[in-house]
């Protein structure tokens, strides 16, 4: 590598680091805009608000710059750099290419965040169809960033055929009864009568509003939400963080930085204080699940299952 490759490639990895700071910045900005409201019973119930305060303000200023001002030069130097990579020159998922694939995203957020400051959102009405589209406008860059980056290498994220399948279908069956009847009484509500926390998240509010919505509009709208909740955000999501992110830890940290460090920043992008804890846990089972058994199929599959049964009980609890 001559003295010019080596610099571009320092430049675009600096590049990426101030698209990072970005990705932080935003997920900071979205959890100052939640609200710790009192309730009758003395505790603590969080809301999602619509307020802008001057802390919110700069996170929003600081999440723009970092995400739009470094986008003109790395874009333009991560595709010189990919041009001088003869193919297959690396296997695996790096780091450094992890790094790329976020510092993309957040380009994409940056973009999307700054078109909704000048058109309002949301861009479609709540009775067409691309509504529904657009509220999970963030998965489907997930995915498509993914499929552009690591086109050749996607077997290394994890989409292969199982390990280890003869008891696959009863691990998955036993996590799901763990998660939807015992986490909840070990670990979210012992935590959350810790810290006084009410149990309420605006967050299954949301959900459960979207899943109303979708099921006032008609009943192709009801299918097209059970398929993106169900389906096709467990794909989009698992990819992000169990096959870039947990593969590209475990290969440079090994399984236990992997699977805690993927867990964390999964829990952490739901920005939802209350539902922290279990998420973190669902986290770990998923993480678990790809490092077991080689395959992002199988997480795929678990939070599949547990997303698929939940938005269809918020669907016929409403009837």
């Amino acid at each position: 590598m001559n003295r010019n490759e080596r610099w571009e490639k320092n430049s675009v990895f600096f590049l990426a680091l101030l698209l990072l700071a970005g990705y932080a910045s935003s997920i900071g900005l979205e959890f100052s805009f939640l609200q710790w409201v009192p309730t009758e019973q003395g505790k603590w119930r969080v809301e999602s608000s619509e307020e802008v305060t001057l802390f919110s303000f700069f996170l929003f200023v600081s999440t723009l710059f970092l995400s739009i001002i470094p986008a003109f030069f790395f874009i333009p130097a991560l595709l010189k750099m990919r041009k001088n990579e003869f193919l297959g020159w690396e296997t695996g998922v790096s780091g450094r290419y992890a790094m790329y694939y976020f510092a993309l995203y957040q380009i994409f957020h940056g973009i999307i965040s700054l078109l909704y400051l000048f058109f309002q959102y949301p861009w479609f009405s709540e009775h067409f169809i691309w509504g529904f589209f657009e509220a999970f406008l963030s998965q489907f860059i997930m995915l498509l960033l993914a499929l552009l980056l690591f086109k050749d290498r996607m077997r290394d994220l994890g989409f292969v055929r199982p390990a280890k399948g003869k008891q696959l279908l009863w691990v998955i069956i036993i996590f799901y009864l763990f998660s939807t009847f015992l986490l909840d009484l070990v670990v979210t509500v012992p935590i959350a009568d810790y810290f006084n926390f009410e149990l309420d998240s605006w967050r299954e509010e949301q959900i459960s509003g979207e899943v109303l919505q979708a099921k006032n509009v008609s009943w192709f709208a009801s299918m097209i939400e059970i398929i993106l909740v169900g389906l096709f955000v467990p794909v989009a999501e698992e990819t992000m963080f169990r096959g870039v992110l947990q593969t590209a830890l475990v290969e440079r940290f090994g399984a236990l930085a992997g699977i805690l460090g993927s867990s964390l920043l999964f829990s952490a992008i739901h920005v939802d204080p209350v539902l922290f804890p279990p998420l973190f846990i669902m986290g770990l089972i998923l993480g678990f699940l790809r490092h077991y058994y080689q395959s992002i199929w199988v997480p795929i599959m678990f939070h599949a299952l547990n997303n698929t049964i939940t938005v269809l009980i918020y669907f016929f609890n409403k009837m």
